[in-house]
């Protein structure tokens, strides 16, 4: 019995040791990290922000031979040429499919997250197409546009589709006054958490509009204000010209629904994204260390218990 135990105790003990990926595991070394990143044309943020999308950091990946796997294979003359006969497009076609949203298949490093896209905008034909004249009626420019929808892909698809949700039946109710289209605006501002500023060209000085100013009646009347909208970063995302007209109820409503579709677009392309792409690394590991410490805390029971009957 005192083998049983002790024996159990070893291999609980070994199993914990090698499912905790701190004490195993080690992060790929900085100097293999910028040598890929030297090789894929990346910078480290960059790396860090690709990342972050998926929920998992650098230290999630024991080598840098891991990481290049998880990340993908990158795109080169060959490949492109394979995925383009398997979606039976060629160059010009893939090269307008990608437009539409302001990209380019410079703007893709791996050909994972390519054949993704590629095959998100096949099956969203229509709807890739609302948004890019969407986009173009507003005022803002294809850069502007593919900045926008990227900042939408990294939002938590979870809460920005609820805040959509909540958003439509708000947009089904008359907003019969100027408080209540400022109050639309806003909402949809936080659910896409971006900022923004209004102002006008005053002698190529910027003169800031502030939110009483558009309340008076008539104010707005007549004149054209810059729309600049940022992230929480405080980086600028688009710039747009914009008049009287957003605060009329029925531009709200109109736009807001479209604003909608948009970012339920981006959460289609998020989720296809996220769960046909990278898996989370760390996962194997942490169900190893919570075997461990079951193993481990029967083998303490059983030690227990020969101990008491050893006393008995």
């Amino acid at each position: 019995m005192k083998r049983f135990v002790a024996i159990t105790s070893c291999l609980a003990l070994s199993l914990a040791i090698v499912g905790s990926p701190s004490l195993v595991l080690a992060a790929p070394s900085e100097f293999e990290v910028n040598q890929y990143l030297e090789e894929i044309g990346w910078t480290r943020h960059d790396l860090d922000t690709y990342l972050s999308f998926y929920e998992v950091s650098l230290d999630d990946f024991k080598d840098v031979q891991q990481l290049e796997s998880e990340l993908g294979t990158p795109i080169n003359k060959e490949n492109l040429h394979s995925m383009l006969n398997s979606f039976n497009l060629t160059e010009e076609e893939l090269d307008i499919l990608l437009s539409r949203f302001g990209e380019r298949v410079q703007d893709y490093t791996f050909l994972e997250d390519l054949e993704v896209a590629v095959d998100f905008y096949h099956s969203h034909e229509e709807e890739v197409a609302r948004a890019e004249d969407f986009l173009v009626s507003v005022g803002f420019k294809a850069e502007e546009a593919r900045q926008l929808f990227r900042h939408i892909l990294s939002l938590p698809n979870e809460h920005l589709h609820g805040d959509l949700r909540e958003l439509e039946e708000k947009l089904e109710e008359d907003p019969n006054s100027v408080e209540k289209v400022f109050t639309l605006w806003s909402e949809f501002m936080n659910a896409f958490q971006v900022t923004a500023s209004l102002h006008m060209e005053n002698r190529e000085e910027k003169e800031s509009i502030s939110q009483a100013q558009l309340m008076q009646p008539g104010w707005l009347e007549g004149k054209v204000v810059n729309l600049e909208l940022f992230n929480k970063d405080g980086e600028l995302l688009a710039t747009a010209k914009m008049n009287e007209q957003i605060l009329s109820p029925v531009y709200v409503q109109e736009t807001g629904a479209e604003l909608i579709n948009l970012g339920n677009l981006g959460v289609k392309l998020s989720d296809e994204l996220y769960h046909n792409r990278m898996p989370n690394t760390a996962s194997p590991y942490g169900a190893g260390m919570a075997l461990g410490l079951v193993l481990l805390f029967l083998s303490s029971l059983a030690y227990r218990k020969t101990v008491k009957m050893n006393r008995g």
